[in-house]
């Protein structure tokens, strides 16, 4: 009995892995698509048009603002503190609009010249993904940390094309401890995520050929 218990259990883990991992991934791959795009389209405006790049950043600042103000109602984002909170305290989530305002914020940020990119976007949005699907869901608790983990992992190995970044982050900066089934959702999802590039030609955000 115990061990059907536990079987079913991993079962719907292992379910869990691949569905917020396809979602995750999927995330990642159109953040970076259509800010690579508009970011392009934007900066051959100002070049034939130099006074824009003056007016850029605070067109970004003003839309972040209002977007906040109005649409998520003054609600910050507190960034990668905000997933430390969710795993540390039981009935504390991240709440599913987190997945968009992340995703706007760091679009809106990189497309008008602010100086930070889609990363941290993607860590947040990804593990509010996580969080929702473990909501949803109904698996124990003691789970969480896995399914976050995994959604982050999949999100930052489809963002860089890397599966062991993925891996790596997700173990050591979201999960920051290691057990059979924190390595095993990582592993997991990176896979799922390295499927997930393959098959839609996904590049990764920064394609580097060193050279010897």
């Amino acid at each position: 009995m115990r061990k059907s218990i536990k079987r079913r259990a991993y079962s719907g883990l292992i379910v869990n892995i691949i569905f917020v991992s396809l979602i995750a991934s999927f995330l990642a791959s159109t953040l970076k698509l259509v800010t690579e795009h508009y970011q392009s389209r934007l900066f051959e405006n100002a070049q034939t048009h130099l006074g824009l790049m003056l007016f850029f950043p605070l067109i970004g600042f003003i839309l972040i603002f209002l977007l906040r103000k109005l649409i998520f109602h003054g609600k910050a984002n507190k960034g990668i503190t905000e997933i430390y909170n969710t795993l540390e305290n039981r009935k504390n989530e991240l709440p599913a609009y987190k997945i968009l305002s992340h995703y706007v914020n760091g679009f809106l940020t990189v497309i008008f010249g602010g100086s930070t990119g889609v990363e941290v976007s993607t860590v947040v949005a990804t593990a509010a993904i996580g969080s929702n699907a473990y909501k949803k869901t109904g698996l124990a608790y003691k789970y969480k940390t896995e399914i976050v983990s995994a959604a982050v992992a999949a999100g930052v190995a489809t963002l860089f094309g890397s599966p062991l970044a993925g891996l790596f982050f997700a173990i050591e900066a979201i999960a920051r401890r290691t057990s059979r089934t924190i390595v095993l959702a990582a592993t997991l999802s990176v896979l799922v995520a390295w499927c997930f590039c393959y098959f839609t030609g996904t590049e990764p955000a920064f394609n580097l050929h060193p050279e010897p």
